[in-house]
Parts: C-alpha cells; structure tokens; sequence
C-alpha cells in the first residue's frame, strides 16, 4: 500500500529534477588502501560542491536514490555535516527525498542515525512505497527504502498505479543485475512504470536504461568510489513531454586499468617509467603486465610499485605475463649448464600446466630463478 504527502516548494515553471546516488559520505574505501582516510574527506568535498551546483540549478525537488552515506550508523559530526549541506537545499525552498540505499539502509525504520530528523523540507521514503506530492508543480514523486531487505523487485513496474499528477518520478535504489538477461529483465520493469522519470541507485558509474517509453538514468555516484571505469555526476532532469537529462560533474578523482607488455621495455628503468608516464595523484590505477616477457626479465611487482605509487592516489600492479616456449627453446642458456638444466624444467611445467595460473606460476618462477642463478638484483 502507498502513502501520500504533500511537500510545498516555490514554482519555477516546468519541473526540474537534481538527481543524485551512491555519495557515500563516511564509506569505506578498501581499494585506495592508505589513501582510503583521505579519499573520505575528498567525498565530503566534492559533495559540497555537488550541492553548489544543486542550487544554482534551481531545481522543483532533489532526489537522491540511495547510499547518500557509505554506512547506516554515521558518527555525530558527519551526520551533522549532512544536515548542513541539505539545509541549504531547505532554507532555499527546495524539497529533498531519499530513497535509502543498501549501504545506508533503515535500521529498525530509523535512516542514518537519525541523522537528518526534523529537518525541513527533507523526506526518507519508508520501507513501503510513498507517493509525495509536489502540487506547485503538479509532480508527484513516489519511492522506496531499504530496510532489512531490498524492496519488492516489483516496485518499479508498480509505479503505474501512482499516477495523480501530470509527472511522475519514481525513486528507488536496485541491486544492480550481473547478467544482461538482468538488465533486460530490469529494462521490462522500467517500461511498465509509466514514470516520466526514474531515479535510479546502486551503479558507480553513470548509465542510461531508458526506453522508449520511459527516461530512467543511474546518475554515478558524485566522486569516485569503486573499482569500476567510468563517470559519474549528478543529474539535472528538465521534465516535460521528453525529460532532458544533463550531468554536472563534480568528481576530481577516477579509477583506471592499464596494459602493458615487459617484452617491450629493455630494462627495470623503462618499465618504471612508463608505469610512470601513467601518473596522476588523482588516479586509482591497476597496471596489469600481460604477454610475454623475456626469459631472464624477472619482475620485483612490489619494488616496482614503491618507485612509482607515491605519484598515484593508489596504484596496482598484477604481473600475468610469461617467458614464451619460443624463447625458452633459443639455446641461450646450455643444456648441460646449471641455468640451462633450470630452464629445461621450467620449461616441462610451463608445458603440462593445466591453467593459465598455473603457466604463469611457472614462468614466475623462471625468471626469479634466473635472476637467482645469475646474480642479478631481481627488478
């Protein structure tokens, strides 16, 4: 069943929408490592400057679909950060309304602490979907928390019923589908809401999924906060007989992956430089080293990493690549030398080995071995 209310706001003439999601204010950042308690503060920033943007766009309501805060239980002072920034959507006479995410789900019917409680002109859609009226505008808004559990995976199609104004939004946050047949499926759903415009949580990255009856975006979240590629900004929705949806980005950070072959660099030096020619202390990056790699070009992953990451916000580097059969069967190593009997088993295992892993494993172990066997101070 479906509750109602009625939230007043000044008119701006046709609506508007700031739409954002997955802020995750106080969240944790595991995969910036060190850099995680910084990165933090970063998040409160750019959500400053998100509501900036908020308010110069004179928007008829703000809506955020989930994960404004990385946490159901945000500590004092963070939870009186929020109520800062959001009352300066209030006292401008702007309607704000939460869907809660999975991150920051009720807790026994309470959002966030109780963070924003009695704060005016902002509303938390409870457990079971509301309709909340915006009447200057003739827009109704309907949506949905989450609370020990997601919300019914029928709600979307559901919001058909709630029509009572010429625009309808809906809100709510999903759980993002892992296949496509999931994101057909999630498509279908959005088709039969009959929403002018769905707000959507629980992506990263900014993503379209409208159809061709009905507009619905992911806005991404603000500033960077997974290992996923990709932008994310909020969202500013003119709505009207085709809603035109405009990004604002905010973010100063961004995750990235890299490739790149060892066989092509000479020496330790030029590996690290070009990691280095990568740099920037606002990227999280992954460098992946793939291909083949000379038979005596042994990889110090974690000492390559200290010579460059403090140029980085976070950087990763994942050694997958391995000498070729090819290389190993050139008669640079002796068959009666030590080195040579060395590379011939290594060679025998890198033949039988039944995975990639395995394969890469072995020819790991040739390299450092060899390095090993020559005296040479492994890169």
């Amino acid at each position: 069943m479906t509750t109602t209310e009625s939230t007043g706001a000044r008119s701006r003439g046709g609506p508007t929408i700031y739409h954002m999601a997955d802020v995750r204010l106080g969240g944790a950042f595991p995969f910036l490592g060190e850099a995680g308690s910084g990165h933090r503060a970063q998040i409160r920033e750019t959500f400053v400057r998100a509501v900036q943007l908020g308010l110069e766009s004179s928007p008829s309501a703000v809506v955020i679909s989930g994960n404004l805060f990385g946490t159901p239980f945000p500590s004092r002072e963070l939870a009186e950060f929020a109520r800062a920034q959001l009352s300066r959507f209030s006292q401008a006479g702007i309607p704000v309304l939460i869907a809660a995410g999975a991150l920051d789900a009720l807790y026994e019917k309470n959002y966030a602490a109780g963070a924003l409680t009695e704060l005016e002109r902002v509303s938390v859609f409870p457990a079971s979907p509301k309709l909340i009226a915006l009447p200057d505008h003739d827009l109704g808004i309907v949506g949905v928390s989450w609370a020990s559990s997601a919300p019914s995976p029928d709600f979307v199609a559901g919001m058909a019923g709630q029509r009572g104004s010429r625009y309808l939004v809906g809100v709510c946050y999903v759980q993002w589908p892992d296949s496509d047949d999931g994101v057909r499926s999630l498509r279908r759903q959005i088709s039969a809401s009959g929403v002018h415009y769905l707000a959507l949580g629980g992506s990263p990255v900014r993503r379209d999924l409208s159809t061709d009856k009905v507009t619905a975006w992911c806005p991404g979240a603000p500033e960077m906060v997974a290992t996923e590629e990709g932008d994310g900004a909020p969202l500013v929705v003119s709505l009207g007989s085709t809603p035109d949806v405009t990004p604002r980005p905010v973010a100063r950070r961004r995750f990235g992956r890299f490739t790149l072959q060892p066989i092509a660099y000479a020496s330790p030096e030029e590996l690290s430089e070009a990691i280095r020619a990568l740099a920037d202390p606002n990227l999280a990056a992954v460098v992946r080293l793939v291909g083949s790699s000379r038979i005596n070009q042994h990889i110090d992953v974690i000492a390559l990493r200290e010579r460059v990451a403090r140029e980085f916000l976070s950087l990763d580097i994942v050694d997958e690549s391995r000498p070729s059969l090819e290389e190993l069967g050139a008669g640079a190593y002796p068959e009666l030398s030590v080195a040579g009997k060395f590379v011939g088993l290594a060679r025998a295992e890198m033949e039988r080995a039944a995975t990639d892993e395995a394969r890469q494993r072995a020819g790991a172990a040739l390299r450092l071995g060899l390095a090993l066997l020559e005296g040479r101070r492994p890169s």
